[in-house]
Order: structure tokens, then sequence, then C-alpha cells
């Protein structure tokens, strides 16, 4: 017996997540205040290089993601259901870290889109990892 190949659907949302973090990313690690001021209005005047070290270092976790969700995409689809749950539990744990545990000082951006990619992620992650399995031919 083998499982199912992943769903269409599965694939898409890895590889708009890949995009994502390749947008996301490149803009933590290259614009010039890493989209701390530009996008999410924040104000980094008390320790703009440790905010920058920071935010720059997130970016490169994100490239670096999309770089597994490309890989996977394109070279090792069999990795998609374990792929949504590591993107699920990264999700899940980026909106417990923006809503309750250490909230910003002000709304911004990405703890919005963090909690929608969390409803959505997840209700996709379900769905792929409860398909049946289907016997070889």
């Amino acid at each position: 017996m083998t499982t199912a190949p992943p769903s269409p659907l599965s694939i898409a949302t890895i590889a708009i997540l890949g995009l994502i973090n390749v947008g996301r990313g490149a803009i933590h690690v290259f614009a010039p205040d890493g989209g701390l001021k530009m996008i999410a209005g924040l104000d980094t005047a008390a320790a703009p290089e440790v905010a920058l070290s920071l935010i720059g270092g997130v970016g490169a976790g994100q490239l670096t993601f999309a770089l597994v969700d490309f890989l996977v995409v394109f070279g090792q689809p069999m990795l998609i259901r374990p792929l949504l749950l590591i993107h699920t539990v990264q999700l899940l744990l980026t909106v417990f870290l923006l809503f309750v545990w250490r909230p910003m000082p002000q709304d911004i951006p990405g703890q919005w889109g963090a909690l929608g990619a969390l409803v959505i992620v997840s209700f996709i992650a379900a769905r792929e990892i409860s398909r049946k399995n289907h016997v070889a031919a």
C-alpha cells in the first residue's frame, strides 16, 4: 500500500507559501529598513542596528524556508504532507507569539497574515492528511 500523491491544492499551497517566503524574506533582508518602518510602521529609533539585524535574521530564515518549499514542490512532492504540518506548527507558534506571548506595541500586517494563513494552511493540511491511502497498481 502506498499513500495517495498530494493533491494539487496542497502542492499549490506549498508553492504559494514559498512565494510569500521569498517576498517577505527579501524585504526583511534587502529593504533599507527591513520593512519595519515602511510596512509595519514600527519605531526602531531606540536600537535600529539591533532591529535590522534581528529582522534580517528572520528574513534569512524565510528565504531558506522558501528554498525548501520549492525543492519539495518541484522535486520531492512526497514531502508535501510533512511540510504542511511544519508550516502549520510554525504559523501556530507565530500567532501565539504575536498575539499572546510577545505582542507588538501596535498591529502589524504580518500578525493578521499569520492568523489568516494559520486557518487556511491548517484546513488544507488536515484535508491532505485525511485523504485515503490507495493500493498501488
